[in-house]
């Protein structure tokens, strides 16, 4: 093959490239993506790669199991697509949302996710991967239990973050902890959504603080799902 044949036979390959890429719409799994059915769940799983599907469906029995022993009805449908790029509307730094209108969680592929290197101070490995998914899954599932129209963003991520680390295990979590130092919120005052959008995992972890001091716990999530705490104050 002569210099200008090769030069259009590599065109040919990286327009095909890019038109592939193309095909696959951001926050959308590629087409060549499986759907995997999570063992003893009605959670859908789609990924290119089986072991990152296998994490997910760990992340979401976490989240089911212990939203379960809350009270809250975890007998749900839930999808979780695993994309090589997040939704527009997805913070431009997110490794997983919740796509509240859609009712379709959106998770990024494992190997992206850990070029993070740490999340949530603790290093970015597998068992972190399934918390991500842990966290996406508690917020579909809140917001299948709410009861009131104008939660909070803040309300939603209480009930995420909460989820999130009472489901790690005790050495990971206080690794967490460690790494986020502040004080528990001392009530829903305290809770602004400033503080959310400034620093989202100081906030769950202050959120988790909160839950487990004494007449807190269970008893504030349901507060929350029926409308007697954290309501959208509009700020």
């Amino acid at each position: 093959m002569n210099r200008a044949a090769r030069f259009v036979a590599l065109l040919f390959l990286l327009e095909g490239a890019f038109s592939a890429h193309a095909q696959t719409p951001k926050g959308q799994p590629p087409g060549s993506a499986r759907a995997m059915v999570c063992p003893d769940s009605r959670v859908t799983v789609r990924s290119v790669t089986p072991a990152d599907a296998s994490l997910a469906c760990e992340g979401a029995r976490d989240a089911i199991a212990f939203l379960a022993k809350q009270g809250f009805d975890t007998d749900t449908a839930i999808r979780i697509d695993i994309a090589p790029e997040m939704p527009d509307a997805a913070a431009r730094t997110a490794v997983g949302c919740y796509l509240e209108s859609e009712k379709r969680i959106v998770v990024l592929p494992f190997a992206a996710f850990r070029r993070s290197r740490t999340w949530m101070g603790v290093p970015a490995d597998a068992r972190a991967y399934s918390s991500v998914v842990t966290h996406e899954v508690a917020h579909a599932i809140a917001a299948c239990n709410y009861k009131a129209e104008a939660l909070a963003i803040t309300a939603k991520e209480y009930i995420a973050y909460v989820t999130t680390l009472a489901t790690m295990d005790p050495a990971r979590r206080d690794r967490v902890l460690t790494a986020f130092p502040g004080p528990a919120f001392e009530g829903e005052s305290e809770m602004r959504t400033l503080i959310y959008l400034l620093d989202p995992q100081g906030f769950g972890v202050r959120a988790y603080r909160h839950y487990l001091q004494p007449g807190n716990g269970r008893d504030f999530l349901h507060a929350i799902l029926q409308g007697k705490a954290m309501l959208d104050s509009g700020e």
